[in-house]
C-alpha cells in the first residue's frame, strides 16, 4: 500500500500537472479548451450571452427626477449653511450630481442640453434650470 502511494506521489502527480500544463498553455495559445473544462466554459459563455442581451433600464419619469432634484438643492444648501469638514468637497460631490440629475430631467423633457460633463457652470446651471421652468418643469 505504501509502495502504491508512492508511486502516485512521485510519478503520477508530476505526469498530471505536466497534462495540466501543456492543455493550458495549448488552450492560451491555440484558443482550444481542454476537453475536461469544455462544459464549464459552455456554461460561462452562456451567461455571458445572458449578461450581453440584457434589457436597457427603463428612464426615470421626469416627476421622481424633479423630486431628486429638489432633495439635492436641500443638500446644497444645507451644506452651504453647515460648518462641517471638508466643505468644499462635499458641495463639489453634491454640485456635480445636482449637475447630473438636472442634465437627465432636461433630457426627459426634452429641453435642448450643453454639451459636456458635469459638474456645470453656474451660469449653464442657472441656463437650464430657467429653461426647465419655462417648460412647465416645478422642483
Amino acid at each position: 500500500m505504501e509502495a502504491a502511494l508512492w508511486v502516485l506521489l512521485v510519478v503520477v502527480t508530476p505526469g498530471a500537472l505536466l497534462v495540466a500544463q501543456y492543455e493550458g498553455i495549448r488552450w492560451v495559445c491555440e484558443g482550444r479548451v481542454p476537453p475536461v473544462l469544455r462544459p464549464l466554459a459552455r456554461r460561462v459563455e452562456q451567461l455571458a450571452d445572458g449578461v450581453r442581451r440584457r434589457r436597457a433600464p427603463e428612464p426615470l419619469p421626469p416627476v421622481l427626477l424633479a423630486l431628486e432634484l429638489r432633495r439635492l438643492a436641500a443638500e446644497v444648501r444645507r451644506i452651504e449653511l453647515g460648518d462641517q469638514p471638508h466643505r468644499a468637497a462635499r458641495l463639489a460631490a453634491a454640485l456635480a450630481a445636482y449637475d447630473r440629475v438636472l442634465l437627465e430631467l432636461c433630457a426627459s423633457v426634452e429641453v435642448p442640453v450643453p454639451r459636456g460633463l458635469p459638474p456645470l457652470s453656474s451660469h449653464a446651471r442657472l441656463d437650464l434650470e430657467a429653461d426647465l421652468v419655462a417648460s412647465g418643469v416645478d422642483w
